[in-house]
């Protein structure tokens, strides 16, 4: 039998509620580094975004919460984290403009994106950055951007996405943490 957790938490004056559980990242409580991302958002006015490798859904759930506008599409490898999820946009009550997925990076989405934020998985190295840039620059719109936090990692990600987005800085550091934002201009 799996273990769940409850996680709760304040972040910019959003309360949010989370069931986690064994096997998902930050299980107990919302990561230093999703939290920096969190606090640190910049979040298009309306449209569609992407929260990707999702976990439980910290990510998505704030940005549907913080911007009723937004359509968020919430992807993750893991059927658990996907299971999660589901419920957790439920009690979350943003189901309406809430989608989860079940999704190797963004093979999934069919639509083009507005926005894509992510705390990557960097336990899969730097193969899945390579797949994550490759992926994005198919699914974002001319004018998007992508929103990242990495931990100790912002040499790999300007190195892979360099190719596809002449864009890209970081807008924070924190604790180890770089928040990156990526442009295609």
């Amino acid at each position: 039998m799996i273990k769940t957790e409850v996680v709760l938490d304040v972040i910019d004056g959003i309360p949010l509620s989370f069931y986690s559980s064994t096997g998902i990242f930050s299980k107990r409580k919302v990561d230093v580094g999703t939290r920096a991302l969190l606090e640190n958002l910049v979040i298009p006015g309306r449209g569609i975004v992407a929260d990707v490798g999702c976990g439980y859904g910290p990510v998505g759930i704030f940005l549907a919460l913080k911007n009723p506008s937004l359509k968020v599409i919430m992807l993750d490898i893991d059927p658990n984290a996907v299971k999660l999820s589901k419920k957790n946009v439920e009690i979350n009550g943003v189901s309406s403009r809430v989608t989860v997925m079940k999704s190797d990076v963004l093979s999934a989405v069919n639509e083009k994106l507005d926005a894509i934020f992510s705390n990557p998985p960097l336990s899969k190295g730097v193969d899945f950055l390579k797949k994550f840039a490759k992926c994005a620059n198919d699914k974002i719109k001319e004018d998007g951007f992508l929103e990242i936090v990495v931990y100790r990692g912002e040499e790999n990600v300007k190195k892979e996405f360099s190719p596809y987005f002449p864009s890209i800085n970081v807008i924070k550091r924190l604790k180890g943490y770089s928040i990156i934002l990526i442009k295609k201009k």
